[in-house]
């Protein structure tokens, strides 16, 4: 008999235990976590499922909300498999299968194989497969580490391990630009521990990155969102699409249509390129004391540019007075929000003294690019844009 056991990441010993008796009973057995290992991870589950001629769910609180569990439940229904529940922790069973056995091994003792066998006999024999097949359904492999991320019950310490297999995903994993906005996702949270907070600032800081639409060779990402500068073919371009993100292709099936850009020239010998705005009179601050940046007070630098630069392209007064420094925040509507531009975040240099950021400047009455560098100051503990 081949048996099919799903569980959440939670009850690994519980499934464990149930493993080795299933083994005793010379069961062939396929125990499945319930959560992604990749993009292959669904089909191999349809393939072993349909092999099976029982479905085990080990039951806990975690598999009984496991988008994985749950999937991989529905579709061992679908394929008209015998359900047996084996609680782990007491929880509610899911609503498709409130009426399945359970076989409880808790304080059955050496008792416990010769009941399990006794349970597996009084399960109904396994009819044929349905003919046709249902549908595969359409199972986000990704989709529960988007359930992990939004939990607010998320312990520090599972949050490092969410980020540590994001990060070696975006390595690995073909769906990059889905693994890049679950990182973005958990950034947003504010119970991320700092050490992991400054690796995602590093992670997620502007920069080229591969293509998330897989239309160019790269695009900008401005630590915030993926902008219109793209690579391609060498050349560097100004993508115009309207609407974002559907493009017009003219003629070359190679190329979406393009607009060229001004050229670009290398700043403080970085290999990133930076474009810098002709708008406004660079003023540098005064030097700010205890440069800090994992540990320092308050939002980073990076998140303060992401403020800067979206509270301008919303024209959002308030916003921008809180990231104003003291000596421009009486001017900062007049100054920031009236030279009609549109602003996306390029660069943080984390290296300077004082820090600074890059903004490249969308002139919205003549298209016109260019680009321009502020400077942070350290005020009250807080970083302020000052220029």
């Amino acid at each position: 008999m081949h048996v099919f056991v799903s569980h959440a990441a939670a009850d690994r010993e519980a499934a464990a235990r149930l493993r080795a008796d299933l083994a005793q009973l010379g069961r062939q057995v396929a125990v499945d976590r319930g959560e992604p290992v990749g993009p292959d991870w669904w089909p191999g589950v349809l393939h072993r499922l349909r092999n099976t001629e029982v479905f085990v769910l080990v039951l806990s609180p975690d598999s009984a909300r496991s988008p994985g569990c749950l999937a991989q439940l529905r579709q061992a229904l679908a394929l008209r498999r015998p359900v047996l529940l084996v609680p782990a922790r007491p929880a509610d069973a899911p609503p498709e299968v409130a009426d399945a056995p359970v076989f409880d091994p808790a304080d059955l003792g050496a008792d416990r194989v010769v009941k399990l066998r006794v349970a597996l006999r009084s399960l109904p024999s396994t009819p044929p497969l349905p003919t046709p097949l249902p549908p595969d359904p359409p199972v986000p492999y990704l989709e529960p580490y988007r359930e992990r991320i939004l939990d607010t019950a998320l312990t520090e310490p599972e949050l490092r391990t969410v980020f540590h297999e994001l990060r070696a995903r975006l390595r690995e994993d073909p769906d990059r630009a889905r693994v890049w906005a679950l990182l973005v996702l958990l950034r947003d949270r504010q119970d991320v521990p700092r050490p992991v907070a400054g690796e995602l600032e590093r992670l997620l800081a502007p920069g080229w990155q591969p293509d998330p639409e897989h239309r160019v060779e790269r695009r900008y990402w401005d630590g915030a969102e993926w902008t219109t500068l793209v690579r391609h073919e060498g050349r560097e371009f100004s993508e115009r699409r309207v609407p974002p993100p559907e493009a017009t292709w003219s003629g070359s099936p190679r190329r979406p249509h393009l607009v060229d850009t001004p050229p670009r020239r290398p700043v403080r010998g970085r290999r990133r390129w930076l474009w810098v705005s002709g708008a406004a009179v660079a003023c540098v601050a005064a030097v700010a004391a205890g440069w800090l940046w994992f540990s320092g007070p308050g939002p980073t630098p990076a998140s303060v540019a992401r403020t800067f630069v979206d509270a301008v392209n919303v024209r959002d007064v308030a916003a921008l007075s809180d990231v104003a420094c003291e000596r421009v925040r009486p001017h900062a509507e007049s100054s920031f929000l009236g030279g009609g531009y549109r602003l996306t975040l390029e660069s943080v240099d984390d290296e300077a003294d004082p820090p600074t950021f890059t903004v490249l400047t969308t002139n919205e009455a003549t298209g016109a690019v260019d680009r321009r560098t502020l400077p942070f100051v350290l005020e009250s503990g807080e970083w302020r844009v000052c220029g």
